[in-house]
């Protein structure tokens, strides 16, 4: 597996420092609502390998460093919706069903027709023993899951789950 600090790629290029250093560029970026994988000249590739990382040590089941990964990825590119649902799923395995549930309506918000960020908050919401919104998430998740056969068996545990909690 390759290491973060084994790739130069995840340096940050020195002419990107310098212009951070510049107060009217930065606040000319912020105005643009330039994500700071832009600022900082990271291309797809190398932020598709920090991804890989990040995926990596969530398999690996080091939760805690994959949370970390995944919010120094939402930092760099807010609108890239499986980068919120990597943080999601590894602060909800650390426990941290509150930081979970918000990185879930982030990536609801970056992907609107995606059941999982829907599905995982309920649990989440099971967990700090809010029944109702967990039912509501079970809802959407079955909204955004109608008709679409990738999303099968998550439409049958939700349902199975959603009628639980309303027994």
């Amino acid at each position: 597996m390759e290491n973060i600090e084994d790739l130069d790629e995840f340096q940050i290029p020195q002419e990107a420092l310098e212009r951070m250093n510049d107060p009217v560029v930065i606040k000319k970026y912020l105005d643009e609502k330039t994500p700071f994988q832009e600022i900082l000249g990271f291309s797809d590739e190398t932020m598709e390998k920090f991804y890989t990382v990040a995926r990596r040590l969530f398999e690996k089941q080091e939760y805690e460093k994959a949370a970390e990964a995944f919010m120094f990825l939402t930092t760099l590119n807010p609108f890239a919706h499986h980068y919120w649902l990597g943080l999601g799923m590894a602060e909800q395995l650390c426990g941290e069903h509150h930081g979970a549930l918000m990185a879930y309506g982030m990536a609801m918000m970056t992907d609107k027709n995606d059941p999982l960020p829907h599905y995982h908050s309920a649990a989440c919401y099971k967990l700090i023993h809010d029944p109702n919104n967990a039912a509501i998430s079970l809802e959407l998740a079955l909204k955004h899951s109608e008709g679409r056969k990738e999303f099968k068996t998550l439409r049958e545990q939700a349902q199975i789950q959603l009628d639980r909690l309303r027994s």
